[in-house]
């Protein structure tokens, strides 16, 4: 499913690019919360139904979330959110 945008209230939603910090990295990582059918250059994909992607839906810049992964639990700092 190809979703146009998303949300313009600041919180992440399915089409959002979020800029993320990793818990123990210094490096700003940006993604298209969406399907590969939405790439763009020089943004990764990242499918809101993967354990980062849902901890992310909601989340607004500023706040830290946590994802269950098969490598253990991620905390994830989100520094920005673009519709």
């Amino acid at each position: 499913e190809i979703v146009e945008g998303g949300s313009d209230d600041g919180t992440v939603a399915a089409g959002s690019v979020v800029s993320i910090r990793y818990e123990g990295d210094d490096d700003v990582e940006t993604y298209l919360l969406g399907s590969i059918e939405e790439k763009r250059d020089g943004i990764e994909i990242m499918s809101p139904g993967s354990p980062i992607g849902r901890a992310l839906l909601g989340a607004e810049a500023g706040d830290t979330v946590e994802a269950e992964t098969p490598g253990g639990t991620l905390r994830v700092e989100i520094v920005s959110v673009d519709a």
